[in-house]
């Protein structure tokens, strides 16, 4: 009798339990107060007649409470995402060490996703140091890539990267006025077989490599092929044997049968963009006559089954 009665008992503890834990939603505030900086929510959703339950976390804001109502930044209502933090931020770091004095500053008035190493504590770099966040405080919206106080920086430093609600990316800049606007910096380029490719008013793609003499060059890409040999970086350059050069009467062209499968065709076009020579490559081992062009740097193009290759050439 005493054993059947324990398994009522249990029986009706786990349906109570159950009940408790099904409660929407349920609330963790601080001892005497009820306020909901913490709140727990099931939401049903009905999807193409489907009902879908799930459940959502809201953090509310802090509240500076000595002074009545004054100082409030929580709020209350119901969270949107299954992890909704309102007027704080993510922190992702390897690991921190224990303080009691925290700094309830937010750094970010919309929020930030914070990365770092090593917090040393609650009042040193507990920003991270680089953060993500939609920022329409210091520009006029966009997405910003920004370093918090922290070991790298003593100030807050913005725009390392921004990107506009336009779609302008920015760097050193929040307010880009072109689709890649970088401001107090350069742009590299370190290979000489890359430059800047631009497409003219006739529809021709023109990339401009810059020569000896610093002048921009400019050769025609077939077809507006902007890759060069291969998407992948990581594979070897063609192996193109080019003698002599500088020429003056002919261009002897060799190369590998595997090469030859995927450059079919070459052109040569001078600095100002003319095509002075084309034809197919059929042979391993071919020749160029050049008699009778005019001396100065040419550009040979090698392409063929989506593949595009370019090396100078000097005629003297």
């Amino acid at each position: 009798m005493k054993s059947i009665t324990v398994y009522i008992m249990i029986f009706l503890l786990m349906i109570i339990g159950k009940s408790i834990t099904a409660q929407d939603p349920f609330l963790l505030s601080p001892s005497g107060n009820t306020q909901e900086f913490f709140k727990y929510v099931t939401k049903d959703y009905n999807i193409g007649g489907s009902i879908y339950h799930t459940g959502m976390i809201n953090l509310s804001g802090y509240k500076w409470i000595t002074s009545g109502t004054a100082g409030v930044f929580y709020n209350t209502g119901a969270p949107f995402q299954k992890l909704q933090i309102q007027g704080g931020n993510i922190l992702l770091c390897r690991t921190n060490s224990a303080s009691t004095a925290p700094d309830l500053n937010p750094t970010s008035r919309n929020g930030a996703i914070l990365f770092s190493d090593m917090v040393i504590s609650a009042n040193n770099w507990i920003h991270g140091k680089w953060g993500i966040e939609y920022d329409d405080q210091y520009s006029t919206g966009g997405l910003n890539f920004f370093n918090p106080v922290s070991s790298l920086t003593a100030e807050r430093k913005n725009f390392n990267l921004f990107i506009s609600n336009g779609g302008n990316i920015g760097v050193g800049t929040g307010l880009p006025s072109a689709k890649l606007q970088v401001a107090n910096g350069d742009i590299f380029i370190e290979d000489i077989n890359r430059g800047i490719i631009m497409k003219s008013p006739d529809g021709n793609c023109w990339r401009g490599t810059l020569n000896n003499q610093g002048q921009l060059e400019f050769t025609l890409l077939p077809d507006c092929l902007t890759t060069a040999v291969s998407e992948n970086e990581n594979e070897e350059k063609p192996s193109f044997r080019i003698s002599p050069n500088p020429a003056s009467d002919f261009i002897q062209i060799g190369c590998s049968s595997d090469l030859l499968k995927e450059f079919r065709e070459y052109s040569l076009f001078d600095s100002t963009g003319n095509q002075i020579k084309t034809g197919r490559m059929d042979n391993t081992m071919f020749k160029i006559n050049i008699e009778g062009i005019a001396p100065g740097s040419y550009i040979l193009n090698f392409s063929g089954n989506r593949k595009f290759w370019s090396e100078k050439i000097i005629i003297r």
